[in-house]
């Protein structure tokens, strides 16, 4: 009894533990984010008080513009493994710290229900494994989704500023007009730009950080044309054109290939859901079926191994279908 006391006593302790460390790390984050928020609003609110001669933008979605470095580099490490990136919050569709949350539950509810089959040492080690590849799916999946909707506004947006600058409009106020104009979620990219140029930032430079934030090869091709074309001149107009033409091939291309890996990605699915199917009709068939499964330690073991090397081959799949169509 008083081993048993004292093993209880013991998971309790290792619960608190992790629970603690979880909650240590949620908030360690959420201190780091409130206090750059903090200073970034104290540098742009002396930056308005200068008096300028470019109006300091008012809409509170520019005012996510931090300098280089701020957050530090072993953090900006670590958000760039979990492809979160908290400066753009239209990206996330769930908000972060839930996810943060949803990520601990599960390594919780791990912990609790692989400790009786793996052990309480490695159920502990394999928790915060677990935290973060459910927190990196979470967001890789915001990500890829941001993403997408990004790539198909972008030979609007290059259309917009073709016409714009044609008319004889500067390329800045081009930019600002195509922030105003265009839908989301590219309007608020275009916000910030403006913002970091209305800071003191180079137009080439704020495109960069563009392309940082998004991780779209396309505004690469923006950023480079728009610093040539200050370095050397030329016609802007016709190489935005062509810029276009290409970003519009781009686009048509990965669609045709989402298209073509449609098929590959529902077989994925199939061969996902089939053992679970065929294990229901088998128990309804025989109803003892699936008890060696469940009631013994042996078939309790077999289950979670046959369990881990299906979520394995899922993840391949599905991260090979992905790579394969990434425009």
């Amino acid at each position: 009894m008083d081993g048993y006391l004292d093993e209880h006593d013991t998971m309790n302790l290792l619960y608190v533990a992790v629970v603690l460390l979880l909650l240590g790390a949620g908030s360690a984050i959420l201190l780091v984010r409130d206090a750059a928020d903090s200073r970034l609003r104290q540098r742009v609110a002396a930056v308005g008080s200068l008096g300028a001669a470019t109006p300091a933008p008012a809409s509170p979605r520019m005012i996510a513009i931090r300098p280089d470095g701020q957050r530090g580099k072993r953090m900006d490490s670590i958000m760039r493994l979990l492809r979160l990136n908290p400066d753009i919050s239209q990206q996330n569709v769930i908000p972060w710290r839930l996810v943060i949350a949803i990520a601990g539950g599960m390594a919780l509810t791990g912990f609790v229900y692989g400790r009786p089959f793996l052990g309480w040492p490695l159920a502990l080690l394999l928790s915060p494994i677990e935290a973060f590849f459910v927190a990196r799916f979470i967001f890789g999946w915001e990500r890829a989704r941001y993403q997408g909707a990004l790539l198909e506004q972008i030979p609007e947006v290059m259309a917009m500023l073709c016409r714009a600058i044609g008319i004889g409009i500067p390329l800045t106020e081009a930019l600002r007009s195509v922030a105003q104009e265009v839908p989301s979620p590219s309007r608020e990219e275009f916000l910030l730009v403006i913002g970091d140029v209305a800071i003191g930032q180079s137009l080439e430079r704020s495109l960069w950080r563009l392309q940082e934030r998004t991780g779209l090869p396309e505004y690469a091709f923006f950023a480079v044309t728009i610093g040539l074309q200050v370095q050397t001149g030329g016609n802007l107009v016709e190489t935005l054109q062509n810029l276009q033409d290409i970003v519009r091939k781009r686009v048509a291309v990965s669609k045709r290939g989402h298209a073509l890996a449609a098929e590959a990605r529902i077989s994925a699915q199939i061969l996902s859901g089939l053992p679970f199917f065929m294990s229901a009709v088998l128990y309804m068939i025989q109803p003892g079926f699936l008890d060696f499964f469940l009631y013994t330690e042996a078939g309790n073991h077999l289950a979670l191994i046959a369990g881990g090397m299906l979520a394995a081959g899922n993840f391949i799949m599905r991260e090979t279908i992905r790579r394969s169509v990434a425009p």
